[in-house]
Formats: C-alpha cells, structure tokens, sequence
C-alpha cells in the first residue's frame, strides 16, 4: 500500500481512513490472539512447531497499523 501525503488529503478523507484502519487494527489484533492461542493449544498437543510461533509474524503488522493510526490522528486534531 503506498503511503499518501496526509497533508494533501481532505478532513473527510482522513476520517474515513482513519476509522478504516481503526477497524483493521482491531481485526488484526483479535486474530493475532486467536493464533497465539491456538500455537499454545498445538504445542499442548503435539508439541512445538511452526504454529506456535507463527503469530510472532505478524506483530509488526500491528505496530505499523497503530503507527499509521497515530500519525492520521495527529493529523484531524491538528486541523481542528
């Protein structure tokens, strides 16, 4: 996804992607969770394996989402 110059976008704009991603974060987390869950259920099981850690992946995920979420954030009170 390339990243737009949030200066040059529209306060409507902003909202909108800033609800997106919002929205997204939070999907991402509750699966991140579930995953983790569930590599610690299979380990239980089976052992360790690749599911176990494979949740570990995709927490830069997150952190670049509650980033960008930040920084549009940022921007809407700015132009308040």
């Amino acid at each position: 996804m390339v990243e737009k110059d949030l200066s040059k976008l529209t306060k409507e704009e902003l909202e909108k992607q800033c609800k997106t991603l919002k929205t997204a974060t939070i999907v991402l987390l509750i699966l991140l969770v579930m995953m983790a869950l569930s590599g610690i259920y299979l380990t239980y099981l089976k052992g360790f394996s690749f599911f176990t850690v494979l949740f570990i992946g995709f927490i830069p995920l997150v952190i670049i989402n509650v980033t960008n979420y930040k920084k549009i954030k940022l921007e809407i009170v700015r132009r308040k």
